[in-house]
């Protein structure tokens, strides 16, 4: 549970085009926030505006006019984004419109905690249109969230009312945010300043940003390009600070920055603790007042942060969404976005999808990166998990479909939201940047269970098996560790760098009928040996690993020479045979494959695999088809 935060709130004002908001805005704080000569001239909000408000507390809020008009809501809603309380404006003399509504289903899809209403332009309006316009306001909150929100009648040109808006304004405590975790700003607004150079605004979402910190803006393209700044200096309402925590609005200077490659729709990111995805899981909410049934797979256009991508929406738990319903699905935009465990979205589309506008409905992110699944089933299972928003159970269902991989700590905790300084019992630490699910390790000391049982069904004469042989079942760390968990509990027992089962005794020679008759088999043959599938005609034995090993067996006690993969040799015949190679060369300078054959009255094939076995023993050395005796 997060602590009350002691930062300044930050307020919203929102509403129809025309019904007074900037003369509201100015009323409160003496600041015009119409700032561009478009503004000015068209009368009306198209852009962000930003000012200070000093409540009778001795706070200041940082206030944000959003603008009214319908083709604006995109920026309203990048303006709403990290607010505290709304303020919704409503003009007296006409009542709700409807960007009141939209505006009003925007604050509710974003999960804003609160809502102030102002009856504005009340010297126009009698007491009799003002209680209207009351009465309005109340049927539209009206078993909403926002059911209780105070409401004041107020006049910007005469003052009416707004000291008992500030007094409201004043009682409101900021959201609490956490600004432990990694820094994720959404950029609303970005421009040069003589003498400083580039600068950033927004509403920091989470973490702590300091002046002097290395951090990275973006993603530009499809590939997802960052570009590296250092914050020079912070701002908040013209006052400079060292650091400032998540909730904050703020202003940063960046040192080495162009700022054609900056633009309203980025973010400033610690790139280390940052979720970048194309593809995360959300429950995803669509309006009443949506007008059609959206199949299970739709495209609609997504607000998030300050930006906005043309997603697809595919649900994972039914085959339709119908207005009012809640679904949960996989959500792919089209370009890499960053994305928060639990942030709010805005899915819009064109105007006939909705009464209001075209916001049709909204989100909230459940697992921020998600992989391609192959079975539905399991996709849904998983996004189950992660609805409730523990962030361990979050966790968990990540490493689980990060199987033996891991994550690290960072990434965990930028996926899930996840943070601890050592891994709980449900979590093994692979070495300090590989942590894995315990109960993935548990599954692999099964399987290597299973494959050391099986090596002793192929070797009974070993005394077990090389963590080497066991990389197939896993990689070289987690295969370590488990095998360290399963000698730990007993199961597995380690005899100088070889892991057996518990209880495990290799067969003896004397125990092997096998080894004598194979003994005796080959020192009949001499340099006649059979093939070994040859051999295991003879022998009426299995050609694989019981014969193997017991070659193998007869290799290590010396009585056997193993010349090539097909041709084990009595050890007595290959010596003498060595003897013979030698004398050879008493009378002759060199040696080729038919005086191989002399030697050894075995067909070219076999000599030949005699001559080579005698150069890898350095007896002979190779010229071309020819050998000599090495000196």
């Amino acid at each position: 549970m997060l602590p009350v935060s002691s930062r300044d709130p930050i307020v919203g004002v929102a509403g129809h085009i025309d019904h007074g908001k900037t003369t509201l805005v100015h009323a409160l704080t003496g600041v015009d926030t119409d700032r561009l000569p478009e503004e000015k001239r068209r009368g009306i909000t198209i852009e962000l505006g930003f000012a200070p408000l000093d409540l009778p507390n001795g706070r200041r809020a940082s206030v944000i006019d959003m603008p009214g008009h319908e083709r604006f809501v995109g920026t309203m809603i990048s303006g709403a984004v990290g607010i505290d309380v709304m303020l919704l404006v409503v003009a007296a003399d006409e009542g709700v419109m409807p960007q009141t509504r939209e505006h009003l289903a925007v604050a509710e899809l974003l999960g804003i905690g609160r809502c102030i209403v102002a009856l504005s332009k009340a010297d126009r309006a009698g007491d009799e249109l003002v209680e209207m316009a009351r009465d309005d306001v109340r049927a539209l909150l009206a078993g909403g969230p926002f059911e209780d929100a105070p409401c004041f009648a107020v006049s910007a040109l005469r003052g009416t009312g707004l000291d008992a808006l500030r007094g409201a304004l004043a009682t409101l405590t900021a959201t609490p945010r956490d600004p432990t975790g990694g820094v994720l700003l959404p950029i609303d607004r970005a421009f040069v300043r003589k003498g400083f150079g580039v600068v950033v605004t927004g509403t920091l979402a989470a973490g702590t940003v300091r002046v002097g910190a290395s951090l990275a803006g973006g993603p530009i393209g499809d590939d997802a390009r960052l570009w590296p700044c250092v914050v020079r200096a912070i701002q908040a309402h013209g006052q400079s600070l060292e650091f400032a925590e998540a909730g904050t609005r703020v202003a940063l200077n960046l040192a080495d920055v162009d700022l054609a490659t900056v633009s309203r729709g980025q973010w400033i990111v610690d790139p280390a603790r940052a979720s970048l995805t194309r593809a995360w899981d959300a429950e995803v909410v669509l309006l009443a007042a949506s007008s059609r049934v959206f199949p299970r797979r739709s495209r609609h256009q997504l607000a998030l942060g300050t930006h906005q991508v043309t997603a697809t929406v595919t649900q994972l738990d039914g085959d339709a969404l119908t207005p009012g319903a809640r679904a949960l699905c996989r959500v792919t935009a089209d370009h890499p976005v960053f994305v928060r465990p639990d942030e709010r979205m805005v899915l819009r589309g064109p105007r006939s999808l909705s009464t209001l506008g075209s916001t049709v409905g909204g989100l909230r992110v459940l697992r921020t990166e998600t992989e391609r699944p192959r079975d539905r089933a399991i996709a849904l299972d998983r996004a189950q998990r992660a609805r409730h928003g523990d962030p361990l159970e979050r966790a968990l269902v990540a490493l689980e479909a990060a199987q033996l991989r891991g994550l690290a700590p960072q990434r965990l905790e930028a996926r899930t939201g996840f943070r601890a300084a050592a891994p709980p019992a449900s979590i093994t630490a692979l070495g300090p940047q590989r942590w894995v699910a315990t109960a993935a390790l548990e599954a692999l000391e099964k399987k290597l269970l299973s494959a050391i049982s099986a090596f002793h069904g192929r070797a009974p004469s070993e005394r077990g098996v090389e963590p080497r042989a066991l990389v197939s079942v896993g990689d070289v760390d987690s295969v370590n560790i488990a095998l360290q968990r399963l000698v730990a509990r007993g199961a597995v027992v380690r005899d100088e760098g070889v892991y057996a089962r518990a209880g495990w005794r290799p067969r003896r020679d004397e125990d092997d009928p096998l080894l004598p008759a194979l003994r005796a088999h080959l020192q009949r043959a001499g340099l006649a040996a059979p093939s070994l599938s040859a051999l295991a005609a003879e022998l009426k034995v299995d050609a694989g690993a019981p014969l193997l090993n017991a070659l193998k067996r007869l290799c290590d006690r010396g009585d056997v020479v193993r010349v090539n993969s097909e041709l084990y040799v009595d050890r007595a015949a290959l010596k003498a045979l060595e003897a013979q190679v030698i004398a050879w060369f008493d009378a002759h300078d060199t040696l080729d494959a038919q005086g191989y054959k002399t030697l050894t009255g075995q067909s070219r094939k076999w000599a030949i695999a005699y001559a080579e076995y005698f150069d890898n023993a350095r007896v002979t050395l190779r010229h071309g088809d020819l050998r000599r005796l090495r000196r």
